[in-house]
C-alpha cells in the first residue's frame, strides 16, 4: 500500500525526497482523495478553529505552512496540522493553490513521536499524546464528554491560548480530564461524577479571595472548577 501511495503522488504531485522526508506540492482535490486519518496520539481538531481556518483559506486561496503526514503500518496519518487538513475538506475554491505536504514514508509510531516532539518543542505536550496511557482511554467517550461540558458551560468557553479564570478552552479540558483519569485510574463516566461532586463543594467555599468578576461568572454559570486555578487537583477528586 505504501508503494502505491508513493507512486500515486509521484504521478499526481510535484516534489520528491528532502532528506529522510518527502515534500510534495499536491492539488487539493488529490490531497482530499487520500485516505488520511488522525494520528492516534493527536487530540481531535477543534471544529471552531477548523471553521476559522477554512474561512481564511477560501479567501486567501492558499494554505499556510506544511501539513505533516506519515505512513505507519501502510496507513497514512496526519500528525501535525490536522486543523488545516480538516479545513480543506469542504467548500474549497477550484483555484486554491496546491498544498505543501511533508511525508515520512515507512515510519513507525516512535519515529512519528520524535518528529512530533521536535515540531512542538516550544510548547507543552500532554503526556496522553506522546505515549500509551497506563489505563486505556476511550477517546470517543472523552471527546463526547468534553463537547458536552463545553456546550453546558459555553458562556465560559474561551478561544484564547491562555484563558483567564474561570474560563477554559476545549483543549485545556481534554488535557486536564486526561491527566486526572490517568492519575486516578478512572474512566470518563466516573470522572464526570467526581467533577460534579467537586463543583458542588467548591461552590460552598469561601469566595473572598476571588475577584468579584470571577465570582459573578461562576455564580451566573454554576461552574466553580476553574475559579481558583486552571488546573484540576487530583487529590480533590479522589
Amino acid at each position: 500500500m505504501q508503494s502505491f501511495f508513493q507512486e500515486h503522488l509521484s504521478k499526481q504531485a510535484s516534489g520528491g525526497a528532502h532528506g529522510s522526508h518527502f515534500v510534495y506540492w499536491i492539488p487539493v482535490s488529490i490531497f482530499n482523495a487520500l485516505p488520511i486519518s488522525l494520528w492516534k496520539y493527536n487530540r481531535p481538531p477543534d471544529p471552531e478553529r477548523v471553521a476559522e481556518i477554512r474561512a481564511y483559506t477560501k479567501t486567501a486561496k492558499r494554505v499556510d505552512g506544511l501539513i505533516y503526514l506519515a505512513c505507519v503500518n501502510n496507513e497514512l496519518v496526519c500528525y501535525e496540522a490536522n486543523h488545516r487538513r480538516e479545513a480543506l475538506k469542504e467548500d474549497m475554491p477550484t483555484d486554491l493553490a496546491p498544498v505543501l505536504v511533508d511525508v515520512l514514508w515507512n515510519a513507525t509510531d516512535d519515529m512519528v513521536k520524535e518528529e512530533f516532539l521536535r515540531l512542538n518543542k516550544a510548547i507543552s505536550v500532554p503526556e496522553l499524546y506522546i505515549r500509551e496511557p497506563a489505563v486505556p482511554v476511550d477517546m470517543a467517550r472523552l471527546r463526547e464528554a468534553v463537547a458536552g461540558f463545553c456546550e453546558h458551560y459555553k458562556a465560559l468557553k474561551s478561544s484564547a491560548n491562555h484563558p483567564q479564570r474561570p474560563n477554559f478552552t476545549r483543549d485545556m479540558l481534554t488535557d486536564e480530564f486526561s491527566r486526572i483519569m490517568a492519575e486516578l485510574h478512572i474512566d470518563v463516566d466516573e470522572l464526570m461524577v467526581r467533577l460534579q461532586r467537586l463543583n458542588t463543594v467548591m461552590a460552598m467555599r469561601d469566595h473572598r479571595r476571588l475577584s468579584p468578576k470571577v465570582v459573578a461568572k461562576c455564580q451566573a454559570t454554576g461552574l466553580w472548577l476553574f475559579a481558583w486555578s486552571n488546573k484540576l487537583n487530583a487529590k480533590e477528586l479522589e
